[in-house]
């Protein structure tokens, strides 16, 4: 997902080696953890390697390999596995093949603190043993998820591949997905699970005999939520280009908002006369932001020469642009973006209407405003279908790419 470095499995060293220098030693190798997550056990997997500058780490969701940002070591068995680009983290105390902390997640103006456990060499995830009978959870499934705490209700789409007991897949709605989830069938129940850094999520449900799969998602966002599904290959959900639109009375978006310096960056302006311009809205804090910014950094630049920009708008979780600065920077960083960075506020429903006036709604991070070279709004789609959705995405960046390279061979 993300562009790190990846070491190369064949230079890693012994599951047994130590890291060195440090004392006592954090043994390398898999990691299975055990979240307090809201009365329940959510299990997720991760891995600890010497690599060339010191520890790395590795957060595993089925596929995906995750890097871990920043990881420190006090040389007397304390670990600290952080995000800086979401402000989140892991921080744990090392007793040879055990390991004991706390996860901790921002959301908004509160701090997240899940207590876990951890042990060295287990690879499984919810069972030590593998299921020997178990329902086939494999294909598309028309989802609905209901967060009781909102009364509110969300059509989903689950897709899930199968190998023997072994799950994987993800769900995503109108405003995302929820990236990579991974687990076990075992019998008639499904158990997912997914870290990865940004947040926490438990799926369980059961089959029915009527095909349906009632069940809980508990997460760090909703808490406790419900889902139900039942299969159908032919679900779509709207269409995400016909969700946010210019107001009657607006024929282009104009703003002006301070980049990480402080400086502001204002639209129309001279550097995008003449230009496509991909503005997009998003936040340091939206996990699908930072998988659109992995795809749209390297196409970005493949196309600078013939006329091609960018601008980000990021509303984050505080108003106060002190506050955010930091985050952004990380944000920044960890896809080395080189387009301008601007500051627009919260990301409250009233700071968008607010600040995009000219919108009738902004309903996800990220959304983004497609603006051919005279200055005029083409399209805007809402959200990003992540790696996780599997064709969706590869589906999504055909289109993106046929849309843009149109704009850019038009004349202005």
């Amino acid at each position: 997902m993300v562009l790190l470095p990846v070491l190369v499995a064949g230079c890693e060293p012994p599951a047994d080696s130590p890291v060195a220098d440090s004392e006592p030693a954090i043994a390398v190798g898999p990691w299975r953890a055990e979240v307090e997550h809201f009365g329940r056990t959510l299990p997720f997997n991760f891995e600890l390697v010497a690599g060339p500058d010191g520890l790395q780490a590795f957060y595993l969701n089925g596929p995906e390999r995750m890097p871990v940002e920043q990881v420190l070591t006090d040389g007397a068995g304390g670990l600290t596995l952080n995000f800086p680009s979401y402000a989140s983290g892991l921080s744990a105390r090392v007793d040879g093949e055990q390991m004991r902390g706390e996860i901790s997640l921002k959301r908004r103006d509160e701090i997240n603190r899940l207590p876990f456990r951890a042990t060295r060499g287990e690879t499984w995830r919810f069972f030590p043993e593998p299921a020997t009978t178990y329902a086939d959870f494999s294909g598309r499934w028309e989802v609905e998820i209901y967060v009781p705490a909102f009364d509110f209700r969300q059509p989903a789409i689950a897709s899930f591949t199968q190998d023997g007991p072994y799950v994987g897949g993800t769900v995503w709605t109108q405003v995302g997905d929820y990236r990579y989830l991974y687990g076990e069938a075992r019998d008639n129940a499904l158990y997912l699970s997914t870290f990865d850094g940004s947040g926490t999520q438990l799926w369980l449900a059961e089959l029915d005999a009527d095909g349906q799969l009632s069940g809980s998602f508990d997460s760090v966002t909703y808490k406790r939520a419900e889902w139900t599904a039942q299969r159908n290959p032919d679900f779509q959900l709207e269409d995400p280009t016909a969700l946010t639109y210019l107001q009657d009375g607006y024929d282009e978006v104009r703003f002006t908002f301070p980049d990480l310096d402080g400086a502001p960056v204002t639209l129309p302006g001279p550097r995008f006369d003449n230009k496509v311009v991909l503005v997009i809205l998003g936040g340091s804090w939206c996990s699908t932001c930072h998988d659109e910014a992995q795809f749209l950094v390297p196409f970005l630049a493949s196309r600078r020469d013939r006329g091609l920009e960018a601008l980000y708008l990021m509303f984050e979780y505080s108003p106060d642009f002190a506050d955010s600065r930091a985050q952004l920077l990380a944000y920044r960083d960890r896809y080395a973006i080189e387009h301008p960075i601007l500051f627009v506020g919260d990301s409250s429903r009233e700071t968008r209407a607010e600040k995009l006036p000219m919108l009738n709604d902004v309903i996800a991070f990220p959304t983004t405003i497609f603006i051919d070279r005279r200055g005029k709004v083409r399209r805007i789609h809402t959200a990003f279908p992540g790696p996780a959705t599997g064709q969706e995405h590869e589906n999504y960046k055909r289109e993106f790419t046929a849309f843009v390279d149109l704009l850019l061979d038009e004349r202005a």
